[in-house]
């Protein structure tokens, strides 16, 4: 239980922390994300508050705590709950994620105008080509966009990211900068993406949009940890030690 009395203290920022947080004030994101292998799709919940991205999905909950560095994972339905440092996460991603090879110039951000009242942008980055619309009436700092997008530490960082933080802050051309008086860009939310991997004759999309916003705060219900759950290893640090382990083997004679 002081597990769980913890998770429901941190969630009322104070004065000072709301000054430097990611999310001065509560943003909540019902995402719709399709599956792009079976083309199913399923409403996501994403709740923004100071410095933590807490995410629903069905009976399953993750707080990723930007200021404590860790990411807490709750699965209700099983009765097991992770406690992982970003660090770990940051070395397991690293195994996991094959090195590629540069290309040499960064990905296009082409401005596409206006779509349904956003700014739609088409960032062409080879065998990956992004589909993306911002939406302005959001405003959001550098960091904030780069939590939602996956783009901060511990994950890692990739060019096509840079192109969306190009495309959130107006740029590639006839995109609408918008500006706080002290002259510091805010960027506008990346509302929908459509992101196509081609390679070898054949192609995978991946299709999420921000379905709804507004300023709830998660249910408390879902932060506490069910009495008697089991903590277990997190399933991202358990795949990097296994492929660890295999790379291991000794190498077997011919």
């Amino acid at each position: 239980m002081r597990v769980a009395r913890f998770l429901l203290v941190v969630l009322v920022a104070s004065p000072a922390m709301a000054a430097t947080s990611l999310f001065p004030k509560p943003l909540h994101l019902v995402r719709r994300v399709e599956d792009a292998v079976t083309r199913k799709a399923e409403a996501v919940d994403e709740y923004c508050y100071g410095n933590r991205i807490i995410t629903v999905r069905g009976k399953r909950v993750s707080i990723a705590d930007y200021a404590a560095q860790q990411l807490t994972t709750i699965d209700h339905e099983a009765g097991t709950y992770s406690v992982t440092r970003f660090d770990e996460i940051a070395q397991a991603a690293s195994r996991l994620n094959a090195p590629r090879a540069a290309s040499g110039a960064p990905p296009k951000v082409i401005a596409m105008g206006l779509k349904g009242g956003l700014d739609g942008y088409r960032i062409d980055g080879g065998a990956a080509k992004i589909d993306v619309t911002i939406d302005r009436r959001i405003s959001l700092s550098r960091d904030a966009v780069e939590a939602l997008l996956g783009a901060a530490y511990p994950n890692t960082r990739r060019p096509e990211h840079d192109a969306l933080l190009q495309a959130a802050a107006g740029g590639g051309g006839g995109g609408r900068i918008v500006a706080q008086s002290a002259g510091e860009v805010q960027y506008g939310l990346p509302s929908e993406q459509t992101i196509t991997y081609s390679m070898e004759g054949t192609s995978l999309t991946f299709r999420t949009a921000i379905v709804r916003t507004d300023a709830d705060l998660v249910p408390q219900e879902l932060l506490l940890i069910p009495p008697g759950a089991t903590r277990v290893e997190s399933r991202i640090t358990r795949i990097g030690r296994e492929l660890e382990d295999i790379e291991s083997l000794p190498a077997r004679k011919q």
